[in-house]
């Protein structure tokens, strides 16, 4: 299995919860009041390559409950969210470059939250990588192309160019390896589509996770990125095909629904900060792939983040503006897209007086990504019934379900419904009838 090379987030958090005072003198303390302005800081220093700083940080305390999230919402998506659209540097760039296999990178002492940041690519090798970036874009001719075909010669290129090794050498995590040496993990590739695309004009996102499942479900990289205003996942780490020295499309630009059908035994699995919350909705993956001689234009969409980089289009329906061009709405999905059957079947409760009913709803391969939040209502017998746990999504032998728990209470009738609420902002529902006897 392809994998980037760093370890679980929680691990290192765990370990970074020291008391003791750090023994190197640091900066005078920043000040941040919420995870945004902790990202600006923290951004600042990456870009400088600087490990040791302190932020006071006064926001509330489920914030810093955030920064040691097993699979942190911080540091995966909040860092990329602050993405200024005049470098590449920052933002995606600076998440794949956090090396968090090293003991103590954060900890926490009062209201102070230490850093002790370690990064694959030191500063002297990151002006090394935009050096190059220049005569790359020039010597592919990507400024006379369009949108797909950047993104197709990009990723041919960066197949051509790496050797995928692992030998745990830091340098095989960044793009500078890649351009030296022609070695590196998977992380390498993921960053090398996602500097390219951005500096030839192609929004791209670096997207953290697992492939495979079960046991065999291993760390891996890959990107997303935006063609006329819609988003495909891409990897070119799997589209390497070396054992044949060629180029595959088997993962190229696909959407949420075929993004593993080449191998569903091998499915990919974004980590959790990228398939929820502010970033999900913001980024949301097309259902289907692209295909050649689809509209590439980005209108919407732009590089960087909306702090007055984005654009929004006019209403099309404006009389007022008749030559803004139509933008596609967004994705919307059926009940059947994303669940494939109910249990109990035909959607029938029949649980004894304090016994115990599960509801589960069986989803599509790949469908759980596009879940925000799983809830739950009574609609009828709240007296009757009684929720126990509410699971959200699980999953059992390799399929994902969204399952709740419920003991009956009384006799009498019952109808409980499960709400999916999308990362597009729909809600999707299901509601299992019966009784309690």
């Amino acid at each position: 299995m392809k994998r980037v090379a760093k370890s679980l987030f929680a691990l290192v958090m765990v370990m970074g919860l020291v008391i003791s005072t750090p023994t190197v003198a640091m900066a005078a303390t920043e000040k941040a009041s919420n995870l945004t302005e902790l990202a600006k800081i923290v951004t600042d220093h990456g870009l400088k390559r600087e490990s040791k700083f302190d932020v006071d940080y006064s926001g509330p305390d489920e914030d810093i409950d955030d920064l040691f999230e097993s699979e942190s919402y911080f540091f995966s998506s909040g860092i990329s969210m602050y993405d200024d659209p005049s470098t590449s540097d920052d933002a995606d760039y600076l998440v794949g470059n956090y090396n968090w296999t090293v003991p103590g990178t954060v900890s926490i002492r009062g209201s102070k939250i230490i850093f002790n940041l370690q990064y694959f690519e030191t500063l002297p090798q990151t002006k090394y990588v935009n050096e190059h970036i220049p005569e790359i874009t020039r010597g592919l001719g990507l400024s006379s192309m369009s949108n797909y075909d950047k993104v197709k010669t990009i990723h041919d290129y960066v197949c051509k160019l790496i050797t995928y090794t692992d030998t745990n050498e830091d340098y095989e995590s960044t793009v500078y390896g890649a351009l030296y040496y022609n070695k590196a993990l998977c992380n390498s590739y993921a960053l090398c589509m996602y500097k390219l695309c951005v500096e030839s004009g192609v929004p791209c996102k670096y997207i953290g996770g697992k492939a495979g499942t079960g046991r065999d479900a291993d760390g891996h990289a890959w990107n997303i990125v935006a063609l006329g205003d819609k988003w495909y996942s891409l990897d070119a780490t799997w589209d390497d095909d070396e054992y044949n020295d060629s180029v595959g499309y088997d993962y190229f630009l696909k959407g949420s629904s075929d993004f593993d059908e080449a191998d569903s035994d091998q499915p990919h699995t974004m980590d959790k900060p990228y398939r929820t919350g502010e970033f999900a909705k913001k980024f949301p993956i097309a259902k289907t792939a692209f295909k050649k001689g689809m509209d590439d234009e980005n209108v919407k969409v732009k590089i960087g983040d909306d702090r007055g980089s984005s654009v929004e289009p006019t209403d099309p329906t404006d009389p007022t503006d008749p030559d803004e061009p139509v933008v596609e709405p967004e994705e919307t999905y059926t009940f059947s897209d994303i669940v494939s059957s109910v249990d109990p079947k035909k959607g029938k409760i029949s649980v004894k007086k304090g016994k115990t009913a599960y509801l589960f709803l069986n989803l599509n391969d790949g469908m759980g990504e596009l879940i925000d939040k799983v809830t739950y209502k009574v609609v009828k017998g709240k007296g009757n019934i009684k929720s126990i746990k509410n699971y959200g999504l699980a999953s059992y032998r390799n399929e994902e379900y969204a399952a709740l728990t419920f003991k009956g209470k009384k006799k009498g009738a019952v109808q409980v419904k499960i709400i999916l609420k999308l990362t597009n902002g729909q809600e999707l529902s299901y509601t299992f009838k019966g009784k309690v006897k």
